[in-house]
């Protein structure tokens, strides 16, 4: 019988080393089981290599390769689906190309929002990589998994690039529908358990944390984003007594902190979605993404009480230059405002802050991270220091009432920042994820001659190298400290400088390179001792969410 692998590659390593469950995959799963049940015969399964490199199973070394494939290989497919999500896509070519050389007849897919952007000019730089889906994968496929395993012609299925001989063919696109439905998960491909059981132990924010999808799209036009370009500035929801049997099934079973997925959940869903759970009186907390400054502060009532418990929502940058640029203008003290009265309704936020923008200086920098600490704390910067100076020590509050972190501004191939970042783009030595830090898998070698534009390169930056050094240092410094905001404060109390100033200090005593390579247990154990220097106490320190 012929095989079909969807194979989910890993996306992290260290950072919190949460397992979530490969939920396009799963949703692709219920599409091949219909292909199967209207009459093409053949057998499939999920290969969750991310799930098994955090149980160790696999290592973050050249052996993952040589193991990986092997597992693979001995399914003895006939089609590989890969999801590339984040910076994975540098796995799936490494692993295409050893499948490849020990079975070239197996057909290698290849889908996701990073494939989907730059689809031909991709796959014009893959050689491995047979096909790429454009676009949701569910209207797809049916006929492009019937037409592989028949070897028939593919210039019949929509939504696809391939290739016909030397040429790279893009067929017609189908148009995106708003009234398409969203497939339930086929959750019987993986052990739901097992995931929950993990994660319990390395928690992502809540130990619960699982995620659903509560519909696609963004009606936003960030230059940054990837996924408002896919979905054409559109979005649309699933039928929420579907969403809410999802959530029971999960609750069920262990998973009762839902997250869900879409990258910006409107107001209108979020009032109607709180509504079915308070009369289905589901008890379950949730969160999802969202913006804040498009959610009224009356709503937050209704969403506490329905058991929203947390927003991931983007700062951005209180530049307001940077923000046009961005095409995402924002007043930073009116949201500070909103932040803290969701606060007050139990609704917590991970907050994302961006810099590395051409033309920023230091003081904007500074600017930047003093927000970041007050909305991490929830609390502005005067009072939060007279606080931790008046407070005991080993009294401090050890986290605050949200996580924010700073990111160094990427380019994903497709946006527009990527177009406007033109010839200057080049591959840094210093990679813009400190989950890469210090990894073989994510390392700068396996992404030191990347342009393949499948997918995020982490190392690719616009700035000068002296300046992503510089960036990325600074960045993965604050975020560490951070994490512990009441602490933050007492220690820029305690040295007098500004948090900029803290983190370039740490970085000169450190030294750049080691902040900028060392694993994360050997980077955080550096910084807790360095904060020995200025605070009796040392509370348990990490950047790891909800930790």
């Amino acid at each position: 019988m012929r095989k079909v692998l969807l194979v989910n590659p890993p996306v992290s390593i260290y950072v919190n080393k949460t397992a979530f469950l490969p939920l396009p995959l799963l949703i692709l799963g219920t599409c091949l089981r219909k292909v199967r049940e209207e009459g093409t015969s053949f057998a499939h399964e999920v290969i969750d290599l991310d799930f098994m490199l955090k149980r160790g199973f696999f290592c973050d070394d050249e052996s993952f390769y040589t193991q990986s494939s092997d597992l693979i290989l001995s399914k003895n497919p006939d089609l590989l689906l890969f999801t590339v999500h984040g910076v994975n896509h540098v796995v799936v070519l490494k692993l295409s190309e050893i499948i490849k050389r020990q079975k070239p007849s197996c057909a290698i897919v290849v889908g996701g929002v990073g494939p989907t952007l730059m689809a031909p000019e991709a796959l014009g730089r893959c050689e491995n990589i047979d096909v790429i889906v454009r676009g949701e994968g569910e209207p797809v496929i049916g006929p492009l998994v019937r037409t592989l395993l028949q070897n028939g012609n593919l210039s019949s299925v929509p939504s696809i690039v391939y290739r016909r001989g030397t040429e790279i063919v893009e067929n017609e696109g189908i148009p995106l529908d708003g009234d398409l439905s969203m497939p339930f998960p086929d959750y019987s491909l993986v052990r739901v358990d097992d995931y929950i059981e993990h994660n319990k132990v390395h928690p992502y924010v809540d130990p619960g944390f699982v995620i659903v999808e509560s519909g696609r799209g963004c009606r936003h036009g960030c230059a940054f984003c990837a996924p408002s370009k896919m979905w054409h500035r559109t979005a649309r929801y699933r039928d929420i007594p579907e969403i809410l049997e999802e959530m029971k099934f999960l609750a069920a079973k262990g998973g009762d902190f839902t997250f869900f997925t879409q990258d910006n959940v409107e107001e209108g869903f979020l009032t109607s979605l709180s509504e079915a759970l308070l009369k289905e009186d589901l008890r379950i907390h949730w969160g999802c993404y969202s913006r804040l400054d498009q959610l009224h502060e009356a709503t937050a009532d209704l969403l506490s009480e329905a058991g929203c418990r947390l927003i991931f929502t983007g700062f951005e940058t209180p530049n307001r230059r940077v923000q046009r640029t961005i095409r995402k203008v924002i007043d930073s003290s009116a949201l500070f405002r909103k932040l803290q009265a969701f606060n007050a309704k139990r609704i917590s936020f991970i907050g994302s802050f961006m810099a590395g923008f051409s033309g920023e200086t230091e003081e904007d920098m500074d600017t930047t991270m003093r927000l970041a600490l007050e909305c991490a704390a929830g609390t502005e910067f005067e009072p939060l220091r007279s606080f931790a100076t008046e407070t005991a020590q080993d009294k401090l509050p050890l986290k605050g009432a949200n996580v924010c972190h700073i990111h160094p501004l990427a380019h994903m191939p497709g946006t527009d920042s990527f177009s406007a970042g033109g010839s200057a783009l080049h591959i840094s030595r210093y990679s813009l994820q400190a989950d890469c830090y210090g990894s073989f898998l994510f390392g700068h070698d396996q992404f030191k001659d990347d342009w393949s534009f499948l997918g995020l390169n982490p190392y690719l930056n616009h700035l000068p190298e002296e300046k992503v050094r510089f960036y990325c240092s600074v960045l993965r410094l604050f975020n560490f400290f951070n994490s512990r905001p009441y602490y933050l404060a007492l220690l820029l109390s305690r040295s007098g400088q500004s948090p900029l100033g803290f983190m370039k200090a740490v970085a000169a005593r450190l030294g750049d390179e080691f902040v900028l390579t060392a694993r994360i247990e050997d980077f955080e154990a550096q910084c807790r001792s360095y904060t020995a220097e200025y605070l009796a106490f040392v509370p348990e320190w990490t950047v790891k969410k909800g930790q």
